[in-house]
């Protein structure tokens, strides 16, 4: 910890860095253009304001640049020349800019550039915290020139304040921060921007779904300003996609406006929420962890005093964690709700536990959840692939290619340059693939292990490997397993297509399809989509993948023949539409 810490800029960052400092016992010095802003976070226990003190600058080991990022580097700048023998860091949510305008200063060895991932929508040292940064990623983004001491004197200040370090590259970060914090600012301030001339008797009816979406709308317009303007062209960049994104919405829904129900209308806005699906469970979990998915158990609490405390005290008896609370209340009513986050193992429990004890409980989805399945089996080259993208894209379903989870295994595998032979090591490099799996049809990117896929294992030379990791009993086991559960997680239905889907993983969906179709056609489809032409080379080129890789995995699944309770589509005659539609034809009228 630096003997003395020299705080320029007593905001709610520069604030909440002395709070935390004083609690270490360290000597904190504040200074700020505003005397009633430093005047404030003395006060409040932040530090001395260092006009006030005979202060030797020389004697000065640390300096925190906290002030607005348009005015960041000039500040660090003047601080290298103040401040000889100090260690200068900001803590600016913008680094390129600020450090192409630093490096040139002849002390730019003892600055680094610092960003602690925290804030609030309250800015001021009125809203200061000391725990601010507990648990919070804090970003070391050193200089071409800062020197390797300096640079751990800065990871070792994150750790005092409770940070998380993480170095990163100064565009890496612009970039990063651009998707994370500066886009979401803005779209929260658009919407809340959309609500200023609604009728009063609308924004009566606004739930926590609105007020989530706009709580960092109240923020300081000209910081937000300062921010955004210095790190456009990352901005730029997140936002283009996403005003394509909106466009594509509108025009899907345009035809609505006339049928409800018009081509292409329920599939526009079911993938913008399915692709919301995708990205939400990406965000990390508590604590900056590995994201996961929490159940939510909703409770009704009587509105009196001391109720939500026994709710807290019986959970806690029932020995089921917390991982996150949201209160709903509205005025008059007799009732809150309470949506309790816990572990999705521990739902089921909490819910029957509370219930015996007289609590109404609701387990999020089980009283809305659509739950239509439909699982569609076949031999290489059959089409299911092509129908099965097709009928989930006609329905706004979700969809999940198996197959490409196989192909990924294997691809997983061969980097890892695994003996074939040794079943054991296969299984255990399946079990720690970290796999990420698109649900949108119209949208398939594959992710494992943070490198996209999508493309090499369709190749050839993987396609001749599939068929071994496919016939390892505890590599089915596993992709079974994850199978199940992204399943399971469409709360308005699926269609899953590949081998023991209509028997093993899904036998239990509303529709079970085996496509099947001759031999010659299966070859004709494989050949074109591997090989870009159905010629007859292209054709017996393409025999092997197909013909032998339905032999080998016939031996552990069975998808030749329709077993009871599956229906059969021979599509050889049939064009994809056709194929489709009878898909579709075999969904029971009370499941649509």
């Amino acid at each position: 910890m630096p003997g003395s810490v020299h705080i320029i800029g007593a905001g709610l960052l520069g604030a909440s860095i002395g709070l935390r400092l004083r609690q270490l016992g360290t000597k904190v010095y504040l200074e700020d253009a505003s005397p009633a802003a430093q005047a404030l976070a003395r006060d409040l226990g932040a530090g001395r304001i260092a006009d006030e003190e005979a202060l030797d600058e020389s004697c000065v080991s640390f300096v925190v640049v906290a002030t607005p990022p348009d005015v960041v580097a000039e500040v660090v700048r003047a601080a290298l020349e103040r401040f000889p023998h100090a260690v200068v860091i900001d803590v600016a949510s913008v680094k390129e800019r600020v450090l192409d305008e630093i490096t040139d200063h002849p002390q730019a060895r003892r600055y680094v550039g610092s960003h602690p991932m925290a804030g609030r929508e309250r800015s001021g040292a009125i809203a200061a915290d000391a725990d601010l940064f507990i648990g919070r990623p804090w970003v070391i983004v050193p200089s071409s020139v800062s020197e390797e001491s300096a640079v751990e004197a800065v990871r070792a200040f994150a750790l005092d304040m409770g940070g998380l370090p993480i170095q990163m590259q100064a565009r890496a970060h612009d970039r990063a921060v651009a998707l994370v914090s500066h886009m979401p600012q803005l779209m929260s301030s658009l919407v809340a921007g959309a609500l200023r001339a609604s009728d009063p008797e609308a924004l009566e009816l606004a739930g926590q779904g609105l007020r989530d979406v706009t709580r960092i709308a109240h923020s300081d317009s000209a910081l937000w300003a300062s921010i955004v303007a210095g790190n456009a062209q990352a901005v730029v960049a997140v936002l283009r996609p996403l005003s394509e994104e909106l466009t594509r919405l509108i025009s899907a829904l345009e035809p609505g406006v006339e049928d409800p129900f018009a081509h292409g209308v329920l599939a526009g806005v079911s993938r913008v929420v399915a692709r919301g699906n995708e990205g939400v469970v990406k965000i990390p979990g508590k604590h900056g962890g590995a994201a996961q998915r929490y159940s939510e158990v909703f409770v009704l609490v009587p509105d009196r005093p001391g109720e939500l405390g026994r709710l807290f005290t019986e959970i806690g008896e029932i020995g089921v964690n917390i991982e996150d609370l949201q209160l709903e209340h509205s005025v008059a009513q007799k009732f809150g709700r309470a949506m309790v986050s816990v572990d999705p193992v521990q739902a089921s429990h909490l819910a029957e536990a509370l219930e015996a004890r007289g609590w109404q409980v609701i387990v999020e989805g089980r009283e809305k959840r659509m739950n239509l399945v439909i699982a569609i089996d076949g031999p290489s080259g059959s089409g299911k692939s092509t129908v099965a993208r097709a009928v989930a894209t006609k329905l706004g379903l979700a969809y999940l290619d198996t197959g490409a989870m196989y192909r990924a295994a294997a691809w997983w595998c061969k980097r890892h340059d695994v003996v074939w032979e040794d079943e054991a090591a296969v299984a255990r490099l399946v079990r720690d693939m970290s796999l990420d799996m698109p649900i949108t049809p119209e949208e398939q990117t594959i992710m494992c292990n943070g490198e996209e896929i999508t493309q090499v294992i369709r190749t050839s030379e993987i396609s001749l490997t599939v068929p071994i990791v496919a016939r390892n009993l505890a590599v089915r086991a596993e992709l079974r397993k994850r199978q199940r559960e992204i399943i399971a997680a469409q709360p308005r239905g699926i269609v899953v297509e590949g081998r023991d889907i209509t028997t093993v993983v899904a036998p239990d969906a509303k529709v079970r399809a085996l496509i099947t179709a001759s031999e010659e056609a299966r070859l004709r489809r494989r050949a074109l989509d591997v090989r870009g032409e159905a010629s007859e080379g292209a054709m017996e080129a393409t025999r092997k993948e197909v013909v032998d890789r339905d032999k080998s995995d016939a031996t552990v699944s069975q998808f030749l023949t329709a077993p009871e309770g599956v229906s059969l589509i021979d599509s050889s005659d049939l064009s994809i539409e056709e194929t489709v539609e009878a898909v579709i034809a075999l969904i029971p009228k009370e499941a649509m």
